[in-house]
């Protein structure tokens, strides 16, 4: 007798049942009935580990349970048994991405994510509409598709676990801080974006798969291009296929998290520049701090194998050791216009209260030869400390219009001079374990207007602020307000 039958028999008939569900709380997504509900989760989701570009790196497993916070809706979404090129089969393979991603962060970090900041239901959409993006937008995960014989026909971005990922990146970062979301910072934007390739590499490391499979194709060597270190490679073809090629893109990915490249003020860019090149431009920016985050994940990786462990253990050890301290960096780095800087020193402090400086000067040395750690004079006297928490921050955000602030030229016709601005300002004090002062981070007034004249300064020759939807950012009651990332 199918289990269906087993329960109906014990409960005489399917209403009582559902009750039971509703009853414990137990949330069936989406609402379905029952039957289908036991049909579907005896059946397995053919889920693509990658995207469709590695083939070898598809699996079937039975469909995740999930019914925890943060609570999510995947459209389409039936459970197992359907084909992968199907809406349901693209559902379920956003379903697994998305579900096992949370619950790798909420069982890594010390705070869990619990909600949303836009929306009590994060909407996930496979097939939102034809377009070559995908987006986060506080209220939904949205992944769009083409159909182009120059991509070689359908390319569908819900299809790359990197993609879906790398957009849920979005809203992890957003959940832990909020405040992210419309702060006028070209760094900030940019470590958005290197946070979300950031889970996507973590969310790929999950798999004993693909931990298997990078092991092999580099016999052990990550500094070499991998599965992991390269991004979307499906959509990096196509893009590659549709671009000029003196853009200089890469053949293969999206994007690399084997780079050389090396922070500079982001005020001083070019707004775009070859692919090869770094440009103000948040996803390529964002590039700096990810191959700094790949260089500490190589160099765990091989600290830990040379204590005797076999690579696969050593790959999923520093996984979690680089997880960790990069999640509590995220959740305390004073928010302000010197992001990357801040990102840098925090996650040394990060180290210094998780593992008792155990990589602190290695990881120094990777951010060092970077050009992300700057000195500063540190306090002659600071706040005592007197939380569990060894970090004592100054709160504040400047919610301004730069016209107010700053004199312009007379040729500058930007008119976001006179839209309010939300500028982050935050200072902080971190201590170690023995509650010392281990480091200050202060950014000044003019160092952040500074800062908030090149966003507006990129935001504005690059037609990103309307009411257009497809713009990143819009005026709302006199503020510029972030819509999305994509």
């Amino acid at each position: 007798m199918f289990l269906y039958e087993k329960i109906i028999k014990f409960f005489n008939f399917e209403k009582k049942v559902n009750y039971m569900f509703d009853f414990f709380k137990i949330k069936l997504t989406p609402k379905i009935s029952l039957r289908s509900t036991i049909n579907v989760a005896m059946k397995k989701i053919i889920y693509v580990i990658n995207d469709p570009s590695t083939p070898e790196l598809i699996k079937e497993l039975m469909p995740p349970l999930y019914s925890e916070k943060p609570y999510l809706n995947v459209k389409g979404y039936k459970g197992g048994g359907f084909s992968r090129s199907s809406v349901e089969g693209q559902a379920a393979n956003c379903y697994v991405t998305v579900t096992n991603t949370i619950k790798l962060v909420n069982s890594t970090s010390q705070i869990k994510i619990t909600n949303w900041p836009g929306t009590s239901t994060l909407q996930i959409i496979p097939r939102a509409g034809v377009d070559l993006n995908a987006f986060y937008d506080r209220r939904s995960l949205k992944f769009f598709f083409v159909n182009d014989p120059r991509v070689g026909g359908s390319l569908y971005t819900c299809d790359s676990a990197d993609i879906v990922a790398h957009e849920l990146g979005h809203a992890i970062l957003d959940a832990f801080r909020p405040e992210t979301w419309s702060a006028i910072s070209l760094e900030v934007a940019s470590m958005h974006e290197a946070f979300g390739d950031f889970i996507a590499i973590m969310h790929a490391l999950s798999y004993e798969e693909i931990v298997n499979y990078v092991i092999n194709e580099t016999q052990g060597n990550l500094r070499k291009n991998n599965v992991v270190s390269e991004l979307a490679e499906q959509f990096g073809v196509a893009v590659y296929k549709l671009s000029n090629p003196k853009d200089g893109r890469s053949p293969s990915s999206l994007r690399s998290a084997i780079n050389d490249f090396k922070y500079v003020n982001p005020g001083t860019l070019p707004i775009d520049a070859p692919y090869n090149q770094l440009a103000a431009e948040c996803h390529s920016f964002g590039r700096v701090f990810l191959g700094a985050l790949y260089d500490m994940l190589v160099m765990i990786y091989e600290d830990v194998k040379q204590s005797g462990k076999s690579p696969v253990d050593s790959l999923i050890e520093a996984r979690t050791t680089l997880l960790r301290y990069m999640l509590k960096t995220i959740q305390n780095a004073p928010l302000n216009v010197k992001f990357f800087n801040s990102i840098s020193k925090t996650i040394l402090w990060a180290d210094v209260t998780l593992n008792n400086r155990k990589y602190h000067d290695r990881i120094y040395e990777i951010l060092k030869n970077r050009n992300l750690i700057t000195t500063q004079l540190m306090m002659l006297s600071a706040p005592k400390c007197e939380n569990d928490n060894l970090i004592i921050k100054t709160q504040s955000c400047m919610n301004i219009k730069l016209e107010d602030k700053v004199m312009r030229n007379q040729s500058d016709d930007n008119p976001l001079y006179g839209v309010e601005l939300e500028i982050p300002t935050e200072s902080v004090y971190l201590y170690d374990k023995n509650r010392n002062l281990y480091d200050c981070l202060i950014v000044s007034e003019d160092e952040s207007l500074s800062a908030a004249i090149d966003m507006i300064k990129y935001l504005h020759v690059t037609n990103s602020v309307s009411n257009d939807s497809k713009t990143p950012f819009e005026i709302k009651d006199g503020k510029l307000v972030r819509t999305h990332f994509s």
